[in-house]
């Protein structure tokens, strides 16, 4: 597991403030995840190649809606594997917005958030049912946010799987950035 000083960076540049929480990785379930997703990949194209050399429709069909469901789930775990080996949330602050998202490598798109609509990030309390609250903090997905802070009437969440120590660390960068920055914007 990195360490908190590992997984949070902070960059001011230009009047941008950068805040960016690397994803969480353990490299022994990371391990075991790189090959349990290369032998799903394997074997669901074996099961798919049976799609061109079979006779009977029905058989067809049934590899079909397979390769469907396949296809999804292979596009999921694809997603979440480059999440933990090269994923970040990105916070960027510049004098009006706040940038918000997720990277994977270089790639990923920002969304911005209004600085006037923003109230004050907070602890995230998740009330889901056992079931799905269990599947969030599963290794295997993308999920389980920790923080989060309303836009208009929306909650935006962010924070992926952050120990108690970053949950602090951040808020109170978070809760610095806003202040700073709607103070120095002129009320309209």
């Amino acid at each position: 597991m990195k360490s908190s000083d590992q997984r949070i960076k902070s960059i001011e540049d230009k009047g941008k403030f950068i805040l960016e929480i690397n994803s969480f990785k353990e490299e022994d379930k990371q391990k075991f995840f790189s090959v349990w997703l290369a032998a799903f990949l394997i074997c669901g194209l074996a099961i798919i190649s049976q799609l061109f050399s079979s006779e009977n429709s029905e058989l067809k069909l049934m590899i079909f809606v397979f390769a469907i469901f396949w296809g999804y789930f292979s596009y999921k775990m694809v997603r979440t594997w480059r999440w933990r080996n090269s994923g970040k949330e990105v916070l960027e602050f510049t004098d009006d917005h706040l940038l918000l998202g997720k990277r994977f490598g270089e790639r990923g798109i920002l969304k911005p958030y209004s600085l006037e609509k923003i109230t004050a990030p907070r602890k995230f309390n998740n009330e889901s049912n056992d079931f799905v609250k269990s599947m969030n903090e599963s290794y295997w997905m993308i999920s389980n946010e920790q923080l989060c802070f309303n836009f208009g009437s929306k909650i935006i969440l962010f924070g992926h799987r952050l120990s108690e120590k970053e949950i602090n660390k951040v808020l109170k960068i978070v809760q610095l950035q806003l202040n700073k920055r709607k103070k120095a914007t002129p009320e309209s």
